[in-house]
């Protein structure tokens, strides 16, 4: 028996909304999406580019984000959906991959930053640091519904789920019960680990972290946005054994092999961004405007030189 666990009795489902279902997940996720625009435009004016830039990459990056999430996970769990190809659209009952949304959301900013001349590479180091802070916020909602089916632990910050309407424990039941034992039995579900509730949340967090270090340090363009990339896919890698819902290919899941990809892709990036800014010094610049004092000076030394 695990008698030191967190029990979480919070019912995820608010309330309804005419034919949709208002949850705790879906406010945190759309609180996740503000925090980050605006928290790119933020890091993106110490940039010295513009808030409606960033506003407007936004308007188009946060619906594709939205569709490469449903459609990454639609392909993860496409035996689910064959039998019912209308259900694919029914965002409303759940089911997206983070993955798949910072895929699409990352594509659709591009392409409409490369359509309007903007500075994508440094448009990109202030979405990383946006976007590891929303998406932190964003998992409160699977700390509250504890959707992601987690492996057993006897751990004290082992939760438990005991809310009959919590998508926690075995997929095929969902009963509320007293929670304390390691034993899967559908009438006594154990504590688990709290993987995306709690363990990614602070990951990302530390993760901002490092990027913030770098942000401040690095004159390379684009390099900020990489190291989250790959940072990301390392800690979805990591985290990955721990879930129980995950589709698996060869014994591996999904997310893994998708991780490997991604961290492979991220590292040559790193380097091409580094050889862009080698060939492209004056362009790639990532350095704060120049304060005042400096700029004054700059200019006295101008007006010294001879004609």
């Amino acid at each position: 028996m695990n008698l030191l666990y967190i029990n979480i009795n919070i019912d995820p489902n608010i309330g309804t909304f005419g034919p949709f279902q208002i949850t705790w997940h879906g406010v945190f996720t759309a609180v996740g999406i503000a925090v980050a625009v605006i928290l790119v435009a933020y890091f993106a004016r110490r940039r010295n580019l513009l808030e409606d830039d960033i506003y407007n990459i936004a308007l188009w990056a946060v619906p594709g984000g939205i569709v490469g999430a449903r459609l990454l996970y639609v392909i993860e769990h496409f035996d689910t959906f064959k039998n019912d190809i209308g259900s694919v659209f029914s965002v409303n009952e759940g089911g997206i991959s983070i993955y798949g949304g910072i895929i699409g959301g990352a594509l659709v900013g591009f392409a409409y930053a490369r359509w309007k001349h903007l500075a994508i590479r440094r448009i990109s180091d202030a979405a990383a640091l946006g976007l590891s802070v929303g998406l932190a916020v964003g998992r409160i909602g699977d700390f509250i519904n504890g959707e992601h089916w987690a492996k057993a632990t006897s751990l004290p910050w082992g939760f438990c789920y005991t809310n009959p309407n919590t998508l926690n424990g075995d997929p095929h039941t969902n009963t509320a019960a007293i929670c304390g034992s390691i034993s899967q039995h559908p009438l006594n579900p154990p504590a688990v680990h709290p993987v995306a509730g709690v363990y990614e949340p602070l990951t990302l967090l530390v993760i901002f972290g490092v990027l913030w270090y770098l942000y401040r340090r690095l004159n390379v363009a684009g390099y900020v946005f990489w190291v989250f990339v790959l940072l990301y896919a390392l800690m979805r890698f990591a985290y990955s054994p721990l879930r129980l819902n995950e589709t698996k290919a060869d014994g591996v899941s999904v997310p893994q092999i998708i991780a490997l990809g991604t961290v492979v892709f991220a590292i040559a990036a790193l380097f091409v961004v580094r050889r862009m800014a080698q060939r492209d010094p004056e362009h790639s610049g990532v350095m704060e405007p120049p304060r005042p004092q400096a700029a004054q000076a700059a200019a006295l030394r101008q007006r010294a030189r001879p004609s």
